[in-house]
């Protein structure tokens, strides 16, 4: 999940660095990836994927998965303790996945050797801070993509909150050992940026102990995102509302993912 403050994404730091060890506790991983797993079966197939690059992969639950289907896949992610905490996960799984900090608008400077499918979710795109930013993530990802390859941006659906004042998600109770902890998600959105809060409140021993973060993102929305990519290059794009998958609906819809396609080479 890689972040940033306005139109700036450092290097090395992420505002989601210090949150890293919530991270998984704030999502079922097993119910995520069982309803969001055959969409992505189905969309590698569609090309016959066998590279894959998750450019914002967290903790490296996605890029775990996509391995134990027998893909080659890479991780990356702008949070230095993510990555770490991706490259220890995997090591406990005996599983030799490669895993790299990296800024998803500077794909290629790393990569070199393109891939069959590269995948950006996680509402990570937006992140990105400003219209110029988003636009070098969408164009990096096809820059990075072999000819006939396919991409997956997931974000939230900016057109549903609503503008003004906060918006609340959660809270959420998890329950570790001595440990209770609550996750609390707020919203505030001024035209077209949001600010994402999360707060962790962690209980143990009877003492109450507070951990915030915030990330700015460009509250993007379809008909851009649509730009975007034709503007990188894109093609045969299709626009859904959940992983389900499910029409986009602007006015419904929580989730907007796009798959969009690579052109072909000539031959």
């Amino acid at each position: 999940m890689p972040a940033a403050r306005g139109d700036r994404m450092p290097d090395a730091e992420s505002p989601f660095d210090p949150f890293q060890p919530y991270y998984d506790l704030l999502v079922n991983w097993e119910s995520r990836l069982t309803h969001e797993g055959p969409f992505f079966q189905r969309v590698f197939q569609s090309v016959s994927a066998r590279r894959v690059l998750d450019c914002a992969c967290g903790t490296g639950h996605h890029v775990r998965l996509f391995a134990r289907w027998g893909l080659e896949v890479v991780g990356t992610d702008l949070s230095p303790s993510m990555v770490e905490q991706a490259r220890r996960d995997s090591r406990a799984e005996g599983a030799r996945i490669r895993f790299e900090v990296a800024d998803f608008r500077k794909l290629g400077e790393q990569f070199p050797d393109p891939f069959h499918a590269v995948i950006c979710t996680g509402n990570s795109l937006p992140l990105a801070g400003s219209p110029e930013g988003l636009r070098a993530g969408v164009k990096s990802m096809f820059d990075v993509l072999a000819p006939g390859g396919v991409a997956v941006i997931h974000t939230l659906n900016y057109a549903v909150i609503r503008e003004g004042g906060n918006v609340y998600e959660g809270p959420r109770v998890r329950q570790v050992e001595d440990r209770e902890i609550l996750f609390l998600k707020i919203f505030r959105k001024v035209r077209r940026q949001c600010d994402l809060d999360v707060v962790v409140l962690e209980k143990q021993a009877g003492e109450w102990k507070r951990l915030e973060t915030r990330a700015r993102a460009w509250a993007l929305e379809q008909p851009e995102l649509e730009t975007m990519a034709t503007g990188a290059g894109f093609v045969r794009l299709h626009f859904y509302g959940g992983y389900e998958p499910k029409p986009f609906d602007a006015a419904a819809s929580r989730d907007l993912i796009l798959v969009a396609r690579k052109e072909k080479a000539a031959k």
